[in-house]
């Protein structure tokens, strides 16, 4: 380990994501080390998201990290963050900008004139961000941190993954009613051409690819017009090759995330559910039962498999992770910021 205040590089996501049974320390403000990083959203117009660092060895988080490596806060509605070379890239969605630090957390740049920033991707030596109101992905010249284009879309676009030399990009229609139809499209990084899409079931909140290049989207339908479902697509025919229905009206699935295998799917129906990718009929099982908790995010450590699943709790308190074994044994409760909605 490299001895420095503050350290969260690649060798830490690469070895240090383990069980180990040991106390947890909560320290608000202290400068701290740890592999995982926790995307506290805070509340819509406060200004008070905040970022927190957990480390799976010892059990330590610490809250705040932005701000006391910093001494200012990272904006208003932390929605994701990615990694692209030495730099992590925090995309702020109501303060319409993608904030930039290096490994351990200082301020760098950042990049301004979004709507309402949601996910960054990388290709092509190029930042591709997509945006809740725009109707547009956003193409940025990583060098000079500046928009330099867009690519026009029919509505929100959410989540947006790299694969095959292609970006993989969910648009989700309308950002108010979600009623329009909803796509998937495939767009060539260096053209910035749509070159393909495949239309979804009603309101696609999250996908993945599986082991076999598969594509699973996971859809909220919409009340007395479709029910929620998970479909699996091939991204190279466009077509749909298996479909699980959601039987109940009250069934709101979302967080769809897969194991380091990729052939276990993992997602929020209410509480935490699981499909294999191979079942040839489909029918997900339960792993965890949630009681009073208020989940909201679900992330899987690609290097263990351990399931980390955030609880907003009422939307203003500090909220928490609870941590979990593959097989739905908790191993660990984290105390975080406010709506903790996701890991990385």
């Amino acid at each position: 380990m490299k001895n420095i205040t503050l350290y969260i590089g690649i060798v830490f996501l690469l070895f240090n994501c383990k069980k180990e049974i040991g106390p947890q320390n909560l320290q608000e403000d202290a400068k701290g080390t740890g592999n995982l990083i926790v995307l506290n959203e805070g509340n819509f117009g406060f200004g008070n998201a905040s970022v927190s660092i957990y480390n799976p060895e010892t059990k330590e988080v610490f809250n705040n990290q932005f701000k006391a490596v910093n001494g200012f806060g990272i904006g208003d509605v932390l929605q994701s963050v990615n990694r692209y070379q030495d730099k992590f890239y925090f995309v702020v969605n109501n303060s319409g900008k993608v904030v930039i630090t290096d490994t351990n957390l200082v301020y760098q740049s950042e990049i301004t004139g979004f709507n309402s920033p949601r996910y960054i991707e990388f290709a092509n030596g190029k930042g591709f961000v997509t945006d809740l109101k725009q109707k547009a992905i956003y193409v940025v010249d990583l060098v000079s941190n500046q928009i330099t284009s867009q690519i026009q879309t029919q509505g929100w676009t959410e989540q947006i993954i790299f694969h095959q030399n292609k970006l993989i990009v969910m648009d989700r229609g309308d950002y108010l009613t979600n009623s329009s139809p909803n796509v998937v499209y495939v767009i060539n990084p260096i053209t910035l051409v749509k070159e393909d899409s495949i239309q979804t079931g009603i309101n696609p909140n999250s996908m993945v690819l599986d082991k076999n290049d598969k594509l699973w989207v996971l859809t909220s339908g919409e009340t007395g017009i479709e029910s929620s479902k998970i479909t699996q697509y091939d991204i190279n025919t466009l077509s749909s090759i298996k479909t699980f229905i959601f039987s109940s009206s009250s069934d709101s699935p979302s967080r769809l995330v897969i194991n380091k295998a990729k052939d276990k799917l993992y997602f929020l129906n209410g509480s935490v559910y699981e499909q294999s990718v191979s079942n040839v009929i489909l029918g997900p099982a339960l792993i965890f039962q949630k009681s009073t908790e208020n989940f909201y995010g679900l992330y899987i450590c690609m290097y263990t498999n351990e399931i980390y699943i955030t609880n907003a709790k009422n939307y203003s308190q500090t909220g928490e992770v609870i941590r979990m074994d593959s097989l739905g044994t908790v191993i660990d409760n984290i105390t975080t910021g406010i709506n903790p909605q996701n890991l990385f």
